[in-house]
Order: C-alpha cells, then sequence, then structure tokens
C-alpha cells in the first residue's frame, strides 16, 4: 500500500473515532451539505449508540467513496457493517451484502481466517485473493480497527492486481524464455571450443569455427531481436510514415528472399493489383515485416513448393478506422500449417509451434511479435490463417493515403 493509501485509512480511521467521541456526549456536529455522491457506499441504518452509527456520516461516505480501493469494514463478529462501491464493483457483489458475514460476503474462508487472526492480535496483514467467478487478482490488507483503545472491528482494503500479476508473469515468462534460447547455443559452443582444444585435424577444427560461427550468429539475433522488440514496445521506435506505393517494397523482399528460396527449388511469384495506390506507411519497416514473412513461408515449405504474394485494395480491415479504405498485403504458401491450437499464440514472444516438427526451422520466436508491432503501429492488423498440411495465409493492412 502506498504511504497515500496508508495516510487515507488513518484519517478515515481517526475521523470514525473523532465523530463517535462527539455523538456520545450530544455535541454531533451539525452534517456538512456535500454533493452527492454517484456510487453510494453500502451501509445498514445504525442506532446512535452503535459504535459504527458513523459509518453512515456523510463526510464519512465522501471520503470512502474518493478511494481507489474497495473499502470494508467488519465488526469483531465478522459482520459486514460498511462497504464502498469500489468493493462492491472488485468482488462482484450484490446491493444488500451489508450486514451479513464477511464469508458470505467474500467467499473465502482465508480471509475470514485473515480477520480473526487480525482481531486477536492486532498485527497488520494481507493477503491475495482470486475469485472464481470474475478471474481477478485481488490484495486484501487488513488493519485493526480501535476505538478509545478498544478493538471494535477490522478495516479491509481490496486492491485489484490483477495488470499486475500479468506484467510480473510475463516478466518471468521472459527470463525463462531468454534462458532457454541461450542454453542451446551456448552449450553448443562450450563443446565445439572444448573439441577445438583437443588439437584435432585441420579439416575438423575448420568444420567446429564454422559451426561455432552459426552460434554465435544465433546469439546475436537473439540479442538484437530483443533490443528490437523492447524499443518497439517502449515507443522508442519512431516510424517514418509517408505515401508511397506497394510495388518496389515488394519487389525488394522477392529479390532477397530469392536466394534461399532457389535452394529449396521453390517458386515465389507476386500479384499487386492496387500497384499505384498509395499507402501511409515507413517503406523500410514494412519491407521489415514483408521479408519476415516470406522467410517464414519459405522455411516451413517443401522443397518445389509455391509462396505467393497479393495486394489488394479492400474496406474494413484498417486497425483505426474500420471503414476507411486499405491495401491488404497476403504470403500464401504451401507449407506444413499450423495446427488450430497454436494459431491464436503465434504472434505471442518466443512462442513456437510443436518444436518436434520444426526442430531443424531455428528462428527466436520473436520475428512475428515484431512484426505485428509495426503493422499495428502504422495502423493496420495482423493476423493469419492455416491448414495443417495444406499451408498458411498472412495477412496484414495497411491505410491508403
Amino acid at each position: 500500500m502506498t504511504p497515500l493509501e496508508i495516510t487515507l485509512a488513518l484519517a478515515l480511521a481517526a475521523s470514525l473515532g473523532f465523530i463517535a467521541w462527539l455523538w456520545r456526549r450530544g455535541q454531533a456536529p451539525q452534517a456538512p451539505v456535500l454533493p452527492s455522491v454517484d456510487s453510494p457506499a453500502l451501509v445498514p441504518p445504525a442506532s446512535p449508540d452503535d459504535e459504527f452509527a458513523t459509518l453512515a456520516h456523510p463526510l464519512f461516505q465522501a471520503a470512502a467513496a474518493t478511494l481507489d480501493a474497495g473499502m470494508i469494514v467488519v465488526d469483531c463478529a465478522h459482520v459486514v457493517r460498511f462497504l464502498n462501491h469500489q468493493a462492491k464493483e472488485l468482488l462482484d457483489l450484490a446491493p444488500a451484502m451489508y450486514d451479513q458475514s464477511l464469508i458470505a460476503v467474500l467467499r473465502d474462508h482465508q480471509a475470514d481466517t485473515l480477520v480473526a487472526e487480525v482481531l486477536h492480535d492486532g498485527e497488520t496483514r494481507e493477503l491475495a485473493l482470486q475469485p472464481i467467478h470474475s478471474g481477478r487478482t485481488l490484495r486484501l490488507r487488513c488493519t485493526p480497527l480501535r476505538l478509545e483503545a478498544h478493538t471494535v472491528g477490522a478495516l479491509l482494503f481490496v486492491r485489484d492486481f490483477t495488470q499486475i500479476s500479468m506484467l510480473e508473469r510475463a516478466r518471468r515468462d521472459l527470463v525463462a524464455n531468454v534462458s532457454h534460447e541461450l542454453r542451446t547455443p551456448l552449450a553448443s559452443l562450450k563443446l565445439l571450443v572444448e573439441t577445438v582444444q583437443s588439437a584435432p585435424p585441420p579439416e575438423v577444427t575448420n568444420r567446429m569455427l564454422g559451426q561455432m560461427a552459426q552460434e554465435i550468429d544465433a546469439v546475436t539475433q537473439l540479442v538484437d531481436e530483443l533490443h528490437e522488440l523492447s524499443q518497439i514496445e517502449s515507443g522508442r521506435v519512431t516510424l517514418k510514415l509517408a505515401p508511397l506505393p506497394i510495388r518496389p517494397v515488394i519487389a525488394r523482399a522477392l529479390e532477397r528472399i530469392q536466394p534461399q528460396a532457389q535452394r529449396k527449388s521453390i517458386t515465389v511469384t507476386a500479384e499487386v493489383n492496387a500497384a499505384d495506390t498509395l499507402v501511409l506507411m515507413d517503406p523500410d519497416r514494412v519491407g521489415q515485416v514483408l521479408l519476415n514473412l516470406l522467410h517464414n513461408a519459405v522455411k516451413f515449405t517443401a522443397d518445389g513448393g509455391t509462396v505467393s504474394i497479393t495486394a489488394t485494395l479492400t474496406f474494413g480491415e484498417s486497425g483505426t478506422q474500420p471503414n476507411s479504405p486499405s491495401l491488404q498485403v497476403s504470403v500464401i504458401d504451401t507449407g506444413i500449417g499450423i495446427p488450430a491450437k497454436d494459431l491464436p499464440r503465434i504472434f505471442e514472444r518466443f512462442y513456437k509451434v510443436d518444436r518436434s516438427r520444426t526442430r531443424h526451422a531455428g528462428g527466436t520466436g520473436l520475428g512475428l511479435a515484431i512484426a505485428k508491432h509495426l503493422i499495428e503501429g502504422h495502423g493496420g492488423r495482423l493476423w493469419a490463417a492455416s491448414t495443417e498440411g495444406r499451408g498458411s495465409a498472412f495477412h496484414f493492412t495497411l491505410p491508403v493515403a
């Protein structure tokens, strides 16, 4: 909890105690006229003699409504005496959940046990909740609530940590994936170095040195792509957009992919129907995306197969302006295809289709993630369709200038 939240919590608790002290002496101040709260707190009516009577005070409710966290007040019998609208939203509660037991409200016995421990020894505790019905990750912080040196209940703050948990999981996955991708080339390099150190014949040494160069290239590619993806995701890559035709970009990509295609006797063709249409793009970045898609198509297509590129004018496919015209570029191959269960995840970082099917394909699993970010940066979108064993088709759109 941040220092500001702790200060607000202490201020609320102090206000509760002070108003209760005045109320008991018949000196309760006139309630100020406050603006209506759009989402009023849920609190039952109470008599002035009730220790929690001041929970219905407009000043307290207005203060509770300003918190960006859920707030719940329970008494020593674990009965909910107050909860604000944020708590209702986070926990997906019905409007009439006050004056019920905490376990009925939270539906979590660990939270009820936590409150019992806090009421017993007066120590602040925290607990992570993952309600099944909402799928959220919540952080529950419970502190004792005291009036005149007596513990009369507990104050609970509920924060939504779902996004933070997802980011933390993504960080762990990134570290695990990078470690996995580096382990193989480093192990190979170590073995190759040990072989060279044993003074093998010159022809063996030369072959080992060539393999070492390949492994170093693989590590360098991984580092370069990680750096580029980091730059793109942090917004530090500036696209130099200009109205240009797509034909020269396709021609350059075809020229660069031809040597790889010729080694496998793969026929690569292009059909550009909208040759004169100007699209708003950074030609270098679009060329990078197109080359990545062509490289994957050739890599996963058997010898003698075909890869084709098409560019057509379409409507309703632009990412930022659904009804505006856009140019759709497609890369279609007759390769091994992508299983249906893997198709939704192919644009994730480091995700690779079944390694047993692509054991000799290589790659880092970052190319499609980079391509997706670049196309979305142009205001377009990138998607794929595939039938296992019959080939794949990757499509991306660019807005017409």
